[in-house]
């Protein structure tokens, strides 16, 4: 499934992460180093799986059990930012 930055919203890299801010509700959301991180890549890649694949790989090393422990954090990370309308997602 391919994902993307809602249309909604507006972000910025800063210094501390990313700055969020959702036109249509006037919500703004800070995300810090690791979430800003996820955010980088689903906004340059749009896939999900490569994007909790990446991360896994980065952070767990060789480690089949933190890869997964990783990938599954990234992956409701990623769902909790598509049910907020932060991010859409299309098959």
């Amino acid at each position: 499934m391919s994902l993307q930055v809602s249309e909604a919203i507006i972000w910025q890299e800063t210094a501390e992460g990313v700055s969020l801010y959702h036109t249509e509700t006037g919500d703004f959301l800070s995300l810090n180093g690791t979430g800003a991180q996820i955010w980088a890549l689903v906004a340059s890649d749009g896939e999900r799986e490569p994007v909790a694949a990446q991360l896994s790989l980065l952070y767990g090393g060789h480690n089949e059990l933190l890869r997964r422990q990783i990938q599954a954090e990234v992956d409701a990370f990623i769902t909790t930012m598509v049910e907020s309308g932060l991010l859409a997602e299309q098959s």
